[in-house]
C-alpha cells in the first residue's frame, strides 16, 4: 500500500474515509472517479446533525498512522483499516454533543503547520504532532478547524474564518478569505468549505457539489487556478458539508 504521506495532500488518492451518512450520494460517483470510499460508522456521541462527519471521528496523522474516536473500537472500520496496514490509535477523549467536546479530533494539518484550538484539541495529540512530528502551531479560536479549512496546497488554504485567515497569512500561507454560508448542512444555517471539499490528487480538488450559488465562486476558482489546481464536482447538488474525506491510500 502507498499511504498518503502528508494528511490532506494526496498525490493521487485511491482510498478515502467518508461518513456512512453520505454513502448513497457519494459512493458511485467516487468509484466512477477511481476513488474507493470506506465508510465511517455514524458517531453516536455527537450531535445527530454531524454524526456522519468523518473529521469528527477520525484524524489521519500521516502515512499509515491514524487516530480513531473510542466508539469505533470493534466497529468493523478498525478491522478494515488494520487489514490494509494502518496503525490505529484510539484517542483518549470523551465526546459529547456539546461544543467543543465534539471537536477533539477536528484539527487541521496543512503541510508543516497544525491549525487548531487548544480548548478543543487534546494536548496529547497536539504534543505528538508538534513535538514528535515537528509541525508548527497555528492557534486559532475555531474548534471545528478541519471543517473550516479547505487545504489547497502546503502553503495555500481557503476559509471563511477571519482568525484562521489572519493566522495563516502571518505564517506565510496564501489564504483566500471567503464569505460565510452557501455550503449546505441540514439542521444548521450553513456548513463549511473544508467540510465540502478535499484533494483527490496533487493538482485536483473535489467539491461535494457545485458552487453555483456561492457569491465567491469566481474568487474560489481563480484562486485554485492560480495554484494550478483543477476542480471537479462529485455530484450535481449544491456543495454540502460532509465533514470532508480522510485520504489514506494513494495509487
Amino acid at each position: 500500500m502507498n499511504f498518503v504521506t502528508n494528511p490532506n495532500l494526496p498525490r493521487d488518492v485511491k482510498i478515502v474515509l467518508i461518513g456512512e451518512e453520505y454513502a448513497q450520494n457519494l459512493e458511485i460517483p467516487l468509484k466512477n472517479m477511481g476513488v474507493i470510499p470506506i465508510f465511517v460508522p455514524n458517531n453516536p456521541c455527537v450531535d445527530n446533525r454531524i454524526k456522519g462527519h468523518a473529521d469528527i471521528s477520525v484524524l489521519h496523522l500521516g502515512k499509515n498512522k491514524i487516530m480513531l474516536a473510542p466508539y469505533l473500537k470493534g466497529s468493523g472500520l478498525d478491522k478494515k483499516l488494520s487489514e490494509i496496514g494502518m496503525e490505529i490509535e484510539y484517542a483518549d477523549i470523551i465526546q459529547n454533543p456539546f461544543y467543543p467536546n465534539d471537536a477533539a479530533l477536528n484539527l487541521c494539518i496543512c503541510g508543516t503547520k497544525l491549525i487548531y484550538n487548544p480548548k478543543s484539541a487534546p494536548s496529547s495529540i497536539v504534543d505528538y504532532l508538534t513535538i514528535e512530528e515537528g509541525l508548527e502551531k497555528l492557534i486559532v479560536k475555531q474548534g471545528y478547524t478541519k471543517c473550516s479549512v479547505c487545504v489547497v496546497r502546503e502553503d495555500a488554504i481557503i476559509t471563511s474564518d477571519e482568525v484562521i485567515h489572519k493566522r495563516a497569512v502571518e505564517a506565510g500561507i496564501n489564504s483566500l478569505k471567503i464569505c460565510e454560508g452557501y455550503i449546505e448542512l441540514p439542521g444548521y444555517d450553513y456548513g463549511f468549505i473544508g467540510g465540502a471539499a478535499f484533494k483527490i490528487s496533487h493538482d485536483t480538488l473535489a467539491f461535494t457539489g457545485n458552487l453555483n450559488n456561492h457569491p465567491d465562486k469566481n474568487n474560489i476558482l481563480n484562486f485554485l487556478s492560480l495554484h494550478n489546481i483543477n476542480t471537479v464536482y462529485i455530484t450535481e447538488f449544491p456543495a454540502f458539508d460532509i465533514g470532508s474525506a480522510i485520504q489514506i491510500v494513494e495509487k
